[in-house]
């Protein structure tokens, strides 16, 4: 199972630390930044730093095409709303995961063809909480 989860279009400081604190913890080295700007832009550092000390790995990108590209995924899976999604399951291979920095739904022109949309929970919890359930639900020893 090779996992990466990738935040698509942040611009907030304290929610990309946030979100590459629960990939980290959740045991998945590779985080990946898509179409970053603003303050976390400017702020990448303690990003890098926090990879550092977790022995986790950063990747930078500016569009969502580049990072399937240079990935190559067998599935990209975006975490979106609840309504008229999928919920979140390994299909196997190699898998990005990708959620919304500014907790909005993806375009369909935003994702590669052939993408899921997918949810951790049926609830709208914003992109921090359906990154954590998805990934919870993904790597915890089913029963």
């Amino acid at each position: 199972m090779e996992l990466a989860v990738g935040v698509y279009n942040i611009s907030s400081v304290p929610k990309m630390l946030e979100l590459a604190k629960i990939t980290y913890g959740f045991g998945v080295r590779r985080f990946v930044l898509v179409k970053v700007f603003g303050a976390a832009a400017q702020q990448i550092g303690d990003l890098f730093k926090l990879a550092f000390k977790t022995g986790g790995e950063v990747l930078v990108f500016n569009d969502i095409s580049d990072a399937v590209e240079v990935l190559k995924p067998d599935v990209v899976c975006a975490l979106s709303k609840p309504d008229g999604t999928r919920a979140v399951e390994w299909v196997g291979g190699k898998m990005l995961l990708l959620t919304h920095g500014a907790d909005l739904s993806f375009s369909p022109r935003e994702l590669p063809q052939g993408a899921l949309l997918c949810h951790g929970v049926a609830r709208d919890v914003g992109s921090v909480g359906q990154l954590a359930i998805a990934l919870y639900r993904l790597l915890s020893p089913q029963p």
